[in-house]
């Protein structure tokens, strides 16, 4: 039985002070559609940022609301705001995706969140005499994706032919590509070939900038095979070092900023209205 993955969002510092944000939160309602958002954002966790229509309800809207328990008309006001505001994609009829969910979720499998927990418990049982060399055994893993497992070998998730990273689990690598890289090639089989190639970048990389190099590799029009070529990059291409070096500096996109008319609200309200009155039921899932 595969052992359970936890997982979770990490807000970025200036999530409530973007634009697109605080905007949200400036009009009629706004903190209602903040928390619709934020609930959304956690709905579609464990599906890499997709949510699925189901037919259980009449509509995308009402079926949503539905799972997060909030008023169906707040929800459908929110996530066409969303959709407006590059947050949303529509994927299919019955599918929508949150473009943030990649870079903002975190998991980690259940024994490694037990050891953190348990080196917490320790770190505060210990007195103000611990000595420095106590310190560095004592590594901080709240933000790495680790595994301490001490019959890692035994259980085959260990390279053959290789002396086994004390501290890492394989598979959290290729399950936060996986989580990140929606538009790349699944990686479906941690193979040993694969285990090695992970066991050599963290030679040199942290799991963290592991997790930047896959942002980078979503994010970028031309991996993501918008090229001549329609060539995409997979797990393989990024776990070589040379590729991973050049993901991790080349940084994200930078995001279009418009500027924000001093009657905000009421263009956007009456935009929203406009769109009402346009847009058939049957032509936008959610409606």
């Amino acid at each position: 039985m595969a052992e359970k993955r936890l997982y979770w969002l990490k807000l970025k510092e200036e999530f409530f002070t973007d634009k697109i944000m605080k905007k949200l939160r400036r009009m009629a309602g706004g903190d209602t559609y903040t928390i619709i958002y934020l609930k959304l954002l956690l709905l579609g966790l464990r599906n890499g940022g997709k949510l699925y229509f189901d037919s259980v309800e009449d509509s995308f809207a009402e079926e949503l609301a539905l799972e997060i328990d909030e008023d169906s008309e707040n929800v459908r006001f929110c996530i066409l705001y969303l959709v407006k505001n590059g947050l949303v994609k529509e994927v299919a009829e019955d599918e929508l995706f949150l473009t943030q969910t990649p870079e903002l979720t975190y998991s980690e499998s259940e024994s490694a969140e037990r050891v953190r927990r348990h080196r917490k418990r320790k770190a505060l049982q210990c007195n103000d005499d611990v000595t420095p060399r106590n310190k560095l055994v004592t590594p901080d893993i709240d933000n790495k994706i680790l595994d301490i497992d001490t019959d890692i070998e035994s259980k085959g998730n260990a390279p053959k032919g290789t002396t086994p990273h004390p501290h890492v689990d394989y598979q959290s690598i290729v399950d936060d590509y996986n989580a990140t890289c929606t538009k790349l090639p699944t990686c479906r089989k941690l193979t040993d070939a694969r285990r090695k190639a992970i066991q050599a970048r963290l030679n040199t990389f942290t799991p963290e900038e592991l997790h930047q190099v896959f942002i980078n590799a979503q994010n970028s029009p031309w991996h993501t095979g918008q090229n001549k070529d329609n060539w995409t990059a997979n797990f393989d291409w990024l776990m070589e070092d040379a590729n991973a070096v050049k993901m991790l500096e080349k940084g994200s996109p930078s995001k279009f900023e418009q500027p924000v008319s001093a009657n905000w609200e009421n263009d956007w309200l009456e935009e929203f209205n406009a769109m009402n009155k346009k847009i058939k039921k049957e032509d936008i899932p959610f409606t």
